[in-house]
């Protein structure tokens, strides 16, 4: 399909569509997600708001939070996290590929199961393509994948304002297209890209349904966005290796076909057969389906190792080893990633990655008007220890109390490591007098410990708290004037003898 070809629908066809009292409908959450996606300036706090009105929809964004999609070391437990981890667009994104899902379906049968799995699959193949590519934006491919056969759904609804019979189900797609095209003159690609269009749904999207048949043949587009055409149009195509009752008949000619358009050699392309097979299980829980049974996905694989590696021990060796790099490439990142959040010695947040949250809750603070309290903690007599049995035993201090203060805060509270001998704990929705009480305990308990023993010597820790609070009695116009009340109030407990909690009022 050329650049310049448009969306053209023909009028008595645009009529049945518009007649048809059964063509789905977007509820109103979806809307208020649209909406959001087209506002540059829509923050955290916003969309977590549109997102709450969706109990079932916020549970399933922290889902996909936790899935492999996104795998981190430790489990996100809120959705505000959720959004933190997944940025806001790709969280829009992921919330309405499952609201439209959910919506859409309304229908059951075993052909709108085959429909439903052929578009998962398409949409979990033009992700992992793009994610190979290094395209941006990965979640617009998982949508546009999901949606790219969604007019076969809106045919089927105006089947009879379209005088369209099935005489027998079509199960498969060529024998769908080549249905329509001898019944309507089009094909379920330029209907669904009318539908989505009429859904006010980003430009892009319709576009690439519109294409999803063909590919781009126009010198001029930019590349990213022919490269994600061509996600599109291959996944639907590669989908169907999962779904066809001869998986080895349908291999060679899906690696020619990927070999064409993607450039993939015998060893990418078994590679990208292993890497769908690994999100399989996983995909089919947060979608509530059985994609695909457990037995297929072993006869896939072994099919395909069959059918590509060469047969050699050389080869087979050399696959082993290129396959162990890549698991161990793709473990070594995620760790770094992780690991940039952490403070090294203490194994709790650092600076930068609360500074960045205190951003985040400070703002949601202001819109929600709930309280946020801040915490600075500060080891008394530190300079003596480390002087008295060196910074090695002060090393080991420092990891005992950030393991005990993270054992005794409550869940929903984080301790990062502020710099030297000080941490900081962000008490999201406790106002001074909750606050108060979490951190008195924590005093209490501290001061019960017999102390940690270092070389044979037990040393006795304990600690000044600052506290202050915002949105409770008290309004700060400013995250820093936050932070300096409860500097200013550590350092009143400093004065006042150490090993106490003192607030800012």
């Amino acid at each position: 399909m050329n650049e310049t070809e448009q969306l053209i629908i023909p009028s008595t066809i645009e009529k049945a569509l518009n007649s048809c009292k059964a063509l789905p409908s977007l509820p109103s959450v979806v809307v208020k997600i649209i909406d959001a996606s087209k506002n540059p300036d829509i923050g955290i706090a916003e969309v977590s708001d549109i997102i709450r009105l969706d109990p079932a929809l916020s549970a399933k964004v922290l889902k996909i939070a936790n899935s492999p999609m996104y795998s981190i070391r430790r489990e996100i437990h809120n959705l505000r996290e959720a959004l933190s981890l997944l940025g806001l667009n790709a969280t829009l994104t992921i919330a309405l590929s499952f609201s439209l899902y959910r919506t859409l379906n309304d229908k059951s049968g075993i052909e709108y199961d085959n429909y439903w799995k052929r578009s998962i699959l398409s949409a979990i193949i033009a992700r992992q393509i793009g994610l190979k590519r290094g395209l941006p934006n990965l979640e617009d491919l998982f949508l546009a994948g999901l949606l790219q056969d969604i007019g076969i759904l809106a045919i089927d609804c105006a089947a009879n304002e379209l005088h369209i019979e099935y005489r027998q189900p079509l199960v498969d797609h060529k024998d769908r297209v080549n249905f329509e095209l001898k019944s309507l003159g089009i094909d379920h690609s330029n209907i669904g890209a009318w539908l989505l269009k009429s859904w006010n749904l980003p430009e892009k999207l319709h576009k690439a349904v519109l294409r999803s048949h063909s590919t781009v043949n126009n010198n001029n587009a930019p590349q990213q966005e022919i490269d994600f055409f061509h996600c599109i149009y291959i996944s639907g195509d590669l989908a169907d290796i999962w779904l066809s009752n001869s998986s080895d008949e349908i291999l060679e000619q899906k690696l020619k076909d990927a070999q064409s358009l993607l450039g993939y050699d015998k060893l990418e392309f078994s590679e990208f057969i292993n890497d769908i097979n690994d999100f399989l299980p996983e995909t089919s829980n947060l979608f509530d389906i059985k994609l695909v049974d457990d037995n297929i996905r072993e006869r896939i694989l072994a099919e395909a190792r069959t059918l590509l590696m060469e047969r050699n021990l050389h080869y087979i060796k050399q696959f082993e080893a290129y396959q162990n790099q890549i698991d161990s490439m793709t473990e070594k990142s995620r760790d770094m990633e992780e690991a940039a959040r952490y403070d090294h010695l203490t194994n709790v947040f650092n600076r930068k990655h609360v500074d960045e949250l205190l951003s985040e809750e400070y703002l949601f603070s202001n819109n929600n008007h709930e309280p946020l309290s801040i915490a600075y903690i500060d080891l008394d007599n530190f300079k003596t220890i480390n002087d008295t049995f060196g910074h090695l035993a002060g090393d080991e201090i420092l990891k005992d109390i950030a393991k005990f203060i993270s054992e005794n805060i409550r869940e929903a509270d984080v301790l990062a490591r502020y710099g030297g001998d000080e941490f900081i704990i962000v008490l999201p929705g406790s106002n001074t007098e909750i606050a108060k009480s979490t951190l008195t305990r924590l005093i209490n308990q501290l001061n019960k410990r017999s102390g940690i023993s270092i070389h044979n010597n037990n040393i006795q820790t304990t600690v000044s708290i600052g506290l202050a609070t915002h949105m409770d009695g008290q309004k700060h116009e400013t995250l820093e004037s936050l932070l300096n009340a409860a500097d200013k109030a550590l350092y009143k407990a400093k004065r006042a003898g150490r090993n106490t909690l003192m607030c800012d009022i």
